[in-house]
C-alpha cells in the first residue's frame, strides 16, 4: 500500500490564495444577485412597472374604440352578404378586443416581480398595438367593399327600419317610468327615467343623420354610420328602462319577505356571535348591529323604496357570511348561500345593466370594472355550485358599485 503524501508548504500556499478568490467570487456574486433583485423590486422598478401597464390600458381603450367603429361600419354597410374574410376578420377583431380585455385585467392582478410585470405589459401593448393596425386594415377593407356594393338609398333604407324595429320593440317607455314614479321614491325611477330620455334624445340624432344622409350624398356612408351608432346607443337605453322597471316590480313584490327573513337571519347570526366572540373579529357584533339598524330602516321605506330594500338585505347578508365565515355547519352555510344567491344576482344583474346604458364615452378603468362585473355575472349564472354562484354574483356587483 502506498503511504498518502502529506501536502507540502508549497501546496498550501498556492491553495490558500485560491480559495481566497473563489470565496471572494461567491460573496461578489451573491451581493450582485442581492443588487438585481434589489433593483428589479425597487420604487423605479414598480413605478416602470405601472407607466407599462398605463400604456397597454390606453391601447387597449383605442382597440375597444376601433372595434366597436368597425361592428357598427358593418351595419351600417349592410354588409351580411359581405365576403367571408370580411366577416371572419370582424369576428377576429371583436375576438380580440374581447381577449384584450381579460389580459390587461391581469395585468393588474399579476402577482410577478415588477421587472416581469412591465415586460409582460410591454408586449401586450405591442400585441394590441397589432390588432390595432389589424382593425383598421379590416376597416379599409369594408369601406372599398362598401363603395362597390349595395346603394346609399339601399343603406339609408335599412337604417330607417332599424330604427322603427327598435322604436317598435321599446314598446312605452315612458309609460313605464310614469308607472315607477306614482308607486315609488325617486331613487327608485331616476336611472330609468335618464335612460328613456337619452334614449328619445339617441333617436333624434339618429333621425337627423339620416335625414343629412339623404341631402348630402358625399358625406352619406359617414352619416348613415352615426345614425346606426345611435340606434345602437338607443336599443341599449331603452333595455336599461325596461331592465329597471322589472327589478323595481320584482323588488316591491318580494322585498317584505326578503327584510323580515334577513331580519331573523342577522339576530340569529348576533347569538351565535355573542356565544363564541373569542373565533371572531372584535366588530363582528357591531357590523351585525349596524346590518340590523339598516334592515329597521328599509322596513319603514318598503312601500316606497323596494329595490334599495333588495339591496340592504343583500349587503346584510354579505356582512353576515364575513362575520361568521366557517363558525356554521356546512348545511347552515350552504342554506344561507341558496337564500342570498336570488337577491344578491338581481342586484348584479341591475347593477351591471345600469352601467352598460352609460358606458357611451367612458374611461379604460370604467370598461375594465365593466368587463369584470360582465364576467363574473356570466360565472354566477353558470355556477351550479351556490357558494361559487354566491362568490361571483357579488364580485360583479362590487364591480360596478365600489369604484
Amino acid at each position: 500500500m502506498r503511504t498518502p503524501v502529506p501536502p507540502t508548504v508549497s501546496d498550501i500556499a498556492w491553495a490558500l490564495p485560491a480559495s481566497i478568490v473563489l470565496l471572494a467570487a461567491l460573496v461578489i456574486a451573491g451581493v450582485v444577485t442581492l443588487v438585481v433583485r434589489a433593483r428589479r423590486r425597487s420604487p423605479r422598478a414598480v413605478a416602470a412597472a405601472s407607466e407599462a401597464r398605463a400604456a397597454a390600458e390606453a391601447a387597449l381603450q383605442r382597440l375597444d374604440d376601433a372595434a366597436t367603429a368597425l361592428d357598427v361600419a358593418f351595419e351600417a354597410a349592410d354588409a351580411d352578404d359581405a365576403p367571408m374574410e370580411l366577416r371572419r376578420a370582424r369576428a377576429a377583431a371583436l375576438r380580440g378586443r374581447d381577449r384584450g380585455f381579460a389580459e390587461v385585467a391581469a395585468l393588474t392582478t399579476s402577482s410577478r416581480l415588477p421587472a416581469q410585470r412591465r415586460a409582460d405589459a410591454v408586449r401586450l401593448r405591442d400585441d394590441i398595438e397589432r390588432r390595432i393596425a389589424s382593425v383598421e386594415e379590416t376597416r379599409s377593407d369594408l369601406d372599398a367593399w362598401t363603395r362597390t356594393h349595395g346603394s346609399v338609398a339601399g343603406r339609408i333604407a335599412a337604417a330607417r327600419a332599424r330604427r322603427e324595429e327598435i322604436a317598435r320593440t321599446a314598446g312605452d317607455p315612458a309609460r313605464l317610468v310614469g308607472e315607477s314614479r306614482a308607486r315609488f321614491d325617486d331613487t327608485e325611477w331616476t336611472d330609468a327615467d335618464r335612460a328613456e330620455r337619452e334614449a328619445r334624445a339617441a333617436l333624434t340624432r339618429a333621425d337627423a343623420a339620416l335625414a343629412a344622409a339623404a341631402d348630402t350624398p358625399e358625406v352619406a356612408d359617414e352619416r348613415v354610420t352615426e345614425a346606426h351608432l345611435s340606434l345602437r346607443r338607443a336599443a341599449r337605453l331603452f333595455r336599461a328602462v325596461e331592465d329597471a322597471h322589472r327589478f323595481v316590480l320584482q323588488a316591491a313584490e318580494n322585498a317584505d319577505a326578503e327584510v323580515s327573513a334577513a331580519d331573523v337571519e342577522i339576530a340569529a347570526a348576533l347569538e351565535l356571535v355573542t356565544s363564541r366572540h373569542g373565533e371572531v373579529a372584535p366588530d363582528a357584533a357591531q357590523r351585525l348591529r349596524a346590518a340590523t339598524a339598516d334592515l329597521r330602516a328599509a322596513s319603514g321605506d318598503l312601500p316606497y323604496r323596494p329595490r334599495a330594500a333588495i339591496e340592504v338585505v343583500a349587503r346584510a347578508r354579505e356582512i353576515r357570511d364575513e362575520v361568521l365565515g366557517d363558525i356554521p355547519s356546512s348545511r347552515r352555510r350552504l342554506e344561507a348561500a341558496r337564500a342570498a344567491l336570488p337577491g344578491t344576482l338581481a342586484c348584479a344583474r341591475a347593477a351591471v345593466a345600469s352601467a352598460e346604458a352609460f358606458t357611451d364615452g367612458s374611461s379604460i378603468a370604467e370598461r375594465l370594472r365593466l368587463d369584470a362585473a360582465r364576467r363574473e355575472l356570466a360565472a354566477a349564472r353558470s355556477a351550479r355550485d351556490a357558494f361559487q354562484a354566491l362568490a361571483s354574483a357579488r364580485a360583479a356587483w362590487h364591480a360596478v358599485t365600489d369604484a
